[in-house]
């Protein structure tokens, strides 16, 4: 896991701030950062449907154990309500990680369990 993953969580009760651009957009307590991964890809084009989520009125596929982060980090909130999930942004890359992932958010709207586990694997959207 090289890249590096900054946890935002949502505020409780959820907060709202006004963008640059005049629109409303969650507020969130960030966290400490920890290595991650993202595994990004989708079922679209096998067998099995492709699960989607609606964010602001546009359907988003999940991507399903996309975002890896370690064991031992804090358990994400999971929602399918942007200001009511835990949110990460990439926010440092290693030597061979694409530079395109900089800044990414991915939402998570799954926090899948298992009995032995080597890294918790998040269903996430793309924001």
């Amino acid at each position: 896991m090289t890249l590096t993953l900054t946890p935002q969580a949502p505020m409780d009760p959820p907060s709202f701030t006004t963008d640059p651009d005049g629109f409303e957009v969650p507020a969130f307590n960030t966290q400490s950062p920890h290595a991650g991964k993202v595994q990004s890809g989708t079922q679209a084009g096998s067998d099995t449907p492709t699960r989607y989520v609606k964010v602001a009125g546009v359907d988003r596929p999940v991507l399903a154990a996309g975002l890896h982060i370690p064991v031992g980090a804090p358990i994400p909130v999971a929602s399918e309500q942007r200001g009511q999930a835990t949110e990460y942004v990439v926010s440092g890359l290693g030597q061979a990680d694409d530079p395109a992932l900089l800044n990414r958010r991915y939402m998570v709207v799954g926090v899948p369990a298992k009995s032995f586990a080597t890294a918790r694997r998040l269903d996430v959207i793309q924001l």
